[in-house]
């Protein structure tokens, strides 16, 4: 087995943000929502020389394999009720979707795989269309992925940023972009 790496640099005392007002809310009424499995690792925390180890099971997170649908539909669902004027917190993704009905623009995002799906996801679940833009060298798997969920995929010829950067030139709808 290989090495554990610790960082030395970590500050205990450090605490998280504090989850955005909602976004827990959301994500519970979202179809097909159960809350995280944690799997026991008894082995690892006996070499770890602790009590007991529980590592997140995202594998199967609303449906996909990644926890990149929680990110993503909430960008989405924030960016969409402010497009059709809708106070979020008080839009279900139904009356959203309803609000939407008859719009022609697509979701388009970037992505290597886990993001652009989820987005698709999201369009879906709207009735909105998604344009995913992908590095060429892309898995088939996941390509075929993204168009299984009603998408459109866009190849790019170059890596990530590249795509990143073409699905930014995308005037055409509206850009659920997952990096800084």
């Amino acid at each position: 087995m290989g090495s554990i790496l610790i960082n030395q640099a970590c500050d205990p005392s450090a605490r998280f943000p504090t989850p955005e007002l909602g976004a827990r809310e959301f994500h519970r009424s979202l179809p097909g929502y159960a809350s995280t499995a944690l799997r026991r690792m008894p082995e690892l925390a006996s070499r770890l020389g602790i009590g007991d180890l529980r590592v997140k099971d995202e594998t199967d997170r609303l449906g996909l394999p990644a926890f990149k649908i929680l990110g993503a539909s909430w960008a989405c669902y924030r960016e969409l009720c402010d497009r059709v004027g809708a106070a979020p917190l008080e839009t279900s993704l139904e009356s959203l979707r309803r609000a939407l009905v008859g719009e022609r623009f697509p979701l388009i995002t970037a992505s290597e795989g886990n993001h652009g799906r989820a987005v698709a996801r999201v369009a879906r679940w709207l009735g909105l269309g998604a344009r995913i833009y992908l590095p060429k060298n892309t898995a088939a798997a996941r390509r075929d992925a993204i168009v299984a969920e009603g998408s459109e995929v866009v190849l790019i010829a170059g890596n990530y940023d590249d795509a990143v950067a073409r699905a930014a030139e995308d005037v055409d709808g509206v850009l659920i972009q997952d990096q800084s």
